[in-house]
């Protein structure tokens, strides 16, 4: 039988996915839930054998993919190291202000130097409010009382996500999945009509060396595996997920907390990083004991940062 390579020791493409989105969306395009989506599409569309071949080397930690959060076209998440070694206090308070900095500036912060200034372009995101009916299912009507609800939606044009690949038949694997996601729609509320985007395009790409790169910046949420670097600049949030299509009506539809690292933390690591760090939670949701949850690390080398 062949082995399957190991990403972490293997030659890899990274590639960029760029998402057309063509409504608001209420679910934030994060690593483990498109990964999520991605096996539901298996799973809707495929025998279930295909489903357990597909996640066994992630179970296995072996991934042969790694996928990022989706980003605002253009632009990365900013790195925890941003402001280490800015000396202006402005500037320093308005760099921890920045969700998101430009393709240049991410590479400079990589590089370990000091910005000097920020890029006055930001983003295009915009968060809104908008206020629906609950529909009475008896009648069929709306509620003389008490139907009103708000959905908060992010809008935003384009959606870029990244790639990481140990051959050009998995590339090929996640950009069909989804292109076929694209069918069904993405996150909360896509049965009316949020979450919608199409596959734009798909194109090569690589993050500029570093010399002699002493650690890395994670594009995607995770959780340590052991082993994994402990000396960082990092922050970490409990994620409470909750399963989704037919497990939704299971009674007992919510994941266990998990403790997760945020997008943009910054790890020190012995000598070159790897490609991944991180690894698959089992034993995630008390209703569905087979669910996992994706928790590796999209890591990007950077250099880390020295005390001054």
């Amino acid at each position: 039988m062949k082995k399957l390579k190991n990403l972490n020791n293997s030659q890899m493409k990274t590639y960029r996915i760029k998402l057309s989105l063509n409504s608001g969306f209420l679910t934030p395009f994060h690593a483990d839930t498109l990964f999520g989506h991605l096996c539901w599409v298996i799973a809707y569309l495929e025998e279930e054998k295909e489903l357990e071949k597909f996640l066994k080397p992630f179970k296995e930690g072996n991934p042969p993919f790694l996928i990022s959060d989706g980003f605002p076209e253009n632009f990365l998440p900013r790195p925890f190291s941003a402001e280490f070694n800015v000396e202006d206090p402005e500037l320093r308070k308005e760099i921890k202000k920045r969700n998101f900095v430009s393709l240049a500036e991410f590479n400079h912060i990589r590089e370990d130097k000091s910005l000097e200034e920020l890029e006055t372009i930001e983003p295009s995101i915009y968060e809104v409010t908008t206020t629906h009916n609950s529909i009475n299912r008896l009648t069929y009507t709306t509620f003389t009382e008490g139907g009103l609800y708000d959905l908060e939606e992010i809008i935003v044009s384009y959606v870029s996500i990244y790639l990481k690949v140990v051959s050009e038949s998995w590339k090929e694997r996640v950009t069909e999945l989804i292109e076929k996601l694209s069918n069904f729609g993405y996150g909360r509320k896509k049965s009316i009509g949020k979450g919608q985007f199409c596959l734009k395009e798909v194109e090569e790409f690589e993050f500029p060396e570093v010399k002699n790169p002493n650690g890395f910046v994670t594009l995607s949420n995770f959780c340590p595996s052991k082993n994994n670097p402990t000396e960082g600049l990092y922050k970490v949030f409990v994620k409470y997920g909750k399963l989704g299509e037919v497990f939704t009506y299971c009674g007992n539809p919510f994941k266990r907390p998990l403790v997760m690292i945020k997008t943009g933390s910054v790890f020190k690591t012995e000598g070159k990083p790897k490609h991944f760090y991180g690894r698959i939670v089992e034993n995630i949701a008390p209703a569905a004991p087979n669910v996992i949850q994706y928790a590796y690390a999209f890591a990007v080398p950077i250099i880390y940062p020295e005390k001054k």
